[in-house]
């Protein structure tokens, strides 16, 4: 049974929901993705493979789903079955699948899709496919798919524009040319935008100046709007956890330090302390005896160097450690802990890290306007 058919008495509603939940999957997206940025837009499955972190069966399973539907179609050139290593078999969309992506904004995104093929590197394998011979689509399918370069765009007025507000920028000819190449990749104010670091393959321009200078530049001239993704300002990752932890910071920081102070005390193995060893010879050391270990002469360890990173006596760091700002306190720990060639930290505990989600960027509105 189809996936897009509409419930009994469900509507247009339910059926838009229905084709929604069949084009969004992971999978399918991918598949549908890859075939709009294919040269010919008939890939092989090996080719699919290749492009997606997915195996062939689950490739070959959503292929069958979106056939069922009448998205695409499984489309033969039976004299690649007489060569050897020639695929015979490729994907492409069918007229209805063509106007259910035009209907879904599917096709919007062909520039960017294809740019994003364009500059992935194949393997010898993907290429030999994709330069495969294969067969003709259907001339309504393909005049859908064709890009048009620049469409008649006239870059006259944008172009002058950039210069009167920043031609006295030594990087005004990089803002010309990425200005144009938003446009031509169809990145405008409908779409999400491209981060800073996907400029260049995203939108294949050779530009002279580094690709931050020329956005600021851009936004500042208002031909392109800087926006950030939705959700918080910015990120708490823990590094034991390789996750964010927004909300629940400070009991992150207080277990990594529980984890810290777990490794201290059960620390049996120590390094040879050198000559110059802060627990030796700093200045805390000739106020108060050497740790335990030292005493000893076992040799430096994580208690010794926290005891030097923070200025106190060894026997105080446990406590010190849960003093005070925990994140504050894990942090310096822990970078003074990575920091020194004579101990090792545990996996168990690491840094609370705070990162800013990255901009991304597109054209405004102002700028559509002037093309």
């Amino acid at each position: 049974m189809s996936d897009v058919s509409a419930a009994e008495g469900g509507g247009p509603f339910e059926e838009q929901r229905q084709v929604y939940d069949l084009l969004s999957q992971e999978t399918r997206h991918l598949i549908l993705q890859f075939i709009l940025g294919h040269p010919e837009h008939l890939p092989s499955l090996d080719e699919l493979a290749y492009m997606m972190p997915k195996n062939k069966a689950a490739i070959r399973d959503q292929l069958e789903v979106l056939g069922d539907n009448d998205i695409i179609e499984c489309y033969r050139h039976p004299p690649n079955g007489e060569a050897r290593d020639l695929p015979s078999q490729f994907y492409g969309l069918t007229e209805h699948g063509v106007e259910i992506l035009y209907e879904y904004n599917y096709l919007r995104g062909l520039p960017v899709a294809r740019a994003l093929y364009d500059n992935t590197r194949l393997s010898e394998k993907a290429q030999r496919h994709r330069d495969a011979p294969r067969p003709d689509l259907p001339d309504s399918v393909r005049d859908a798919l064709t890009i048009d370069e620049d469409e008649g765009a006239d870059f006259d007025r944008l172009e002058r524009y950039i210069r009167e507000r920043k031609g006295n920028t030594h990087s005004v000819d990089d803002q010309v040319t990425v200005a144009k190449a938003f446009y031509t990749t169809g990145i405008d104010p409908e779409e999400e935008g491209i981060k800073r670091t996907e400029l260049l393959d995203s939108l294949d321009v050779d530009i002279e100046y580094q690709p931050r200078t020329v956005l600021n530049h851009l936004v500042d001239a208002g031909v392109l709007a800087q926006t950030a993704p939705p959700g918080p300002d910015v990120f708490a990752i823990s590094e034991r956890l390789d996750d964010i932890v927004n909300g629940n910071v400070g009991e992150e920081a207080e277990a990594n330090l529980d984890a810290l102070i777990a490794h201290i005390d059960d620390e049996l193995q120590v390094t040879a302390l050198s000559e110059g060893a802060a627990e030796r010879d700093g200045p805390q050391a000739r106020a108060s005896a050497p740790s335990v270990a030292v005493a000893d002469g076992a040799g430096r360890t994580i208690r010794s160097i926290l005891a030097a990173e923070f200025a106190i006596e060894p026997e105080r760091v446990t406590d010190f450690l849960q003093s005070g700002d925990p994140v504050d306190r894990l942090n310096t720990a822990v970078e003074a802990i990575e920091s020194s060639k004579e101990v090792t930290k545990s996996e168990d505990y690491g840094q609370i890290v705070f990162v800013s989600p990255a901009y991304r960027y597109r054209l405004t509105e102002e700028a559509m306007q002037l093309v």
